[in-house]
This record gives C-alpha cells, structure tokens and sequence, in this order.
C-alpha cells in the first residue's frame, strides 16, 4: 500500500520548524564559541573547563552537550569559525583583482598579517592546534584546507599565464605556503623570534613571492606595438618597396 504524501500545509510546517531549529542551533553555537573566545583572550589558556565556558555562554550544559561533543570539539569548531571569517573577507578581495601575482599577495597578507597571533589567546590555541594534529589529524589538516585551496588556485592560474615558476607542482608550492605560513605565525604567537630584528609581514611576502618564482607581466610584443610595415624584421610588401626606392 502507497505511503499517503503529506499535505503541503503539513511540509510547510516542518520545513519551518527544521528552519527554526537550524537557526536556534547555529545560534547556541555561536553563543559557545564566543564565550570560549572570551575565555581563551582573559586567561591566555585552553584549560577551562566545561562548566566555565557554559557559564560565560548563559546557556545550559544539557545545551551546551548537544551542540558539542567535548571542549575539544567547541575549540576545534573556533578554529574553523575563524578560518570561514577570514575567507569570506579575502575571496571577494582576491576577485576583484585580475593579476594573479596581485592574488596571490593578498591571500598571503591575510595569512601572515594575521593580528590574532598577538592576542593573549594565541599560545593556548597554537598548543591546541598541534595537540589537535597529534590525535585528530583530519580535522587539523581540514582547518588549514580551504586557504590552502585558494593558494593553490591562484598559483594554477597563474603558472597558465607565465606569472609564477613551473618546476614545481602548484599543488606542493601551495602546501609549502602552508606549511612555512604555520610555522612561523605559531613561532610568532608563542614569542620565539632568531633574529635580532623582527620579521615582518612584508619580508615574508617578499620571501613567498620569490620562493613561487613570481614574475612582473611580460610587456607586449614590439611588433604589436608598431604600424604595420615597421616591424622588425619584417620583409612586406611596404618594407621591399622602401628598400627598392633608396637604391633608385
């Protein structure tokens, strides 16, 4: 026997409801993760608790167990969060431009500029995050993917266009990006610094854009440059005439 289909009234309301629920869900989250941000920013540590973090949201434990398996999952949902911030501010800024080198130093003014490496919070969640690569290495390396995938866009893009160096696979340029991207904002979160002057964000670009070999735009063709029967080397009819009228 068929399955009667609900009346459309009846799919209206649940889609509402479901609607309702994903919005209330995505907000208790939100309410979460700002209260462990806070926490993390006032005490310079990750080893609060639960409780404190539920008690700085307002919220319940019961509430907070059904958004989040463990603090863990919460952190590791900031990460995340924080990551999604920055690339809806970067893409739309990497858009506008048609340069791939152009691109490519804004993608990587986003990484390296990044001031929440100078916050109190830096070090606990630079701990966190290699904890994390220790037991749940997935999910580390699936917070630093999405950069990764607009590097490694613009390096494509840009190796089709002549603009960064072929020996190397744009897929291994954008992980190395990543990797020396990591390394030294971790190194800058947790005070470790070998030089006597510091390294700046313009350095580190200027190291990245050497390093991926970027090079200026190749200028137009002087043939095109010029009217036709003046190119170089050209023997056209104009040219052979010229030469026959001289010797005349």
């Amino acid at each position: 026997m068929a399955t009667e289909r609900p009346a459309r009234w009846q799919e209206r309301t649940v889609e509402r409801s479901l609607r309702g629920a994903r919005e209330r869900a995505i907000s208790r989250g939100d309410a979460f993760i700002a209260a462990a941000t806070d926490l993390l920013r006032t005490t310079g540590k990750s080893d609060f608790t639960v409780q404190e973090i539920v008690e700085r949201s307002g919220l319940s434990l019961r509430s907070f167990y059904a958004h989040f398996g463990s603090k863990d999952d919460l952190l590791l949902a900031l990460i995340e969060e924080s990551v999604r911030r920055s690339l809806q501010t970067v893409r739309p800024l990497v858009a506008e431009q048609t340069d791939p080198v152009a691109k490519l130093r804004i993608a990587l003014e986003a990484s390296v500029a990044n001031q929440d490496t100078d916050s109190p919070a830096a070090p606990a969640l630079v701990l966190f995050h290699w904890q994390l690569a220790h037991s749940r290495r997935d999910e580390f390396v699936a917070t630093m993917q999405p950069m990764v995938e607009l590097v490694h866009e613009i390096l494509i893009d840009g190796v089709a266009d002549g603009r960064f160096r072929e020996d190397v696979d744009p897929e291994v340029l954008a992980a190395l990006v990543a990797y020396t991207t990591t390394a030294l904002l971790d190194a800058r979160a947790l005070g470790i610094q070998l030089t006597d002057r510091a390294v700046t964000p313009d350095d580190v670009i200027a190291w990245f854009l050497a390093a991926v070999g970027a090079r200026d735009a190749a200028p137009a063709s002087p043939t095109r440059r010029r009217g036709p029967g003046t190119g170089k080397g050209r023997t056209g009819p104009a040219r052979r005439g010229a030469g026959r009228a001289s010797r005349s």
